[in-house]
């Protein structure tokens, strides 16, 4: 038995993004790609992670996966902003993505009964959601 917990909804960066720029510069960005983002900390789950992506999809009421791809013609602009302490941006697309912690149970027979034992917990998993679902900002180093 499974249950999530410390859920959130959060913005991963993707492969999709523009060169560097100074502040000051207005970027655009428009090019047909291939977008990703592959789920990170899933790995240790191995072979449960279906199962768990399903519990993970029902209580989000969206769809997740341990990766996201779309195929499109991507375009942005924006301008670089000063910062203090950066000295460039760049346009970066964010695809939508759910942080959560699993924690497995078992029920353990006792001389009264069953009683439900904690097998193991996982923090710090984050899925993409499989809509196409993203947000464009600056990134800035």
């Amino acid at each position: 038995m499974y249950t999530i917990g410390d859920k959130k909804t959060v913005w991963k960066p993707t492969n999709i993004h523009s060169d560097w720029a100074k502040p000051g510069v207005r970027i655009s960005y428009s090019k047909n790609k291939t977008g990703t983002w592959t789920a990170t900390g899933t790995a240790t789950v191995g072979a449960e992670a279906g199962v768990i992506f399903g519990k993970v999809s029902s209580s989000f009421s969206v769809s997740v996966g341990k990766s996201w791809s779309k195929s499109d013609t991507w375009t942005y602009a924006a301008t670089v902003a000063k910062k203090p302490g950066k000295t460039k941006g760049r346009l970066m697309m964010y695809h939508e993505a759910k942080g959560f912690s699993v924690t497995r149970y078992h029920w353990a027979p006792t001389s009264s009964g069953c009683k439900k034992v904690k097998d193991w917990k996982k923090s710090g998993n984050i899925a993409p959601v499989k809509r196409s679902n993203n947000l464009w900002g600056v990134q800035y180093s």
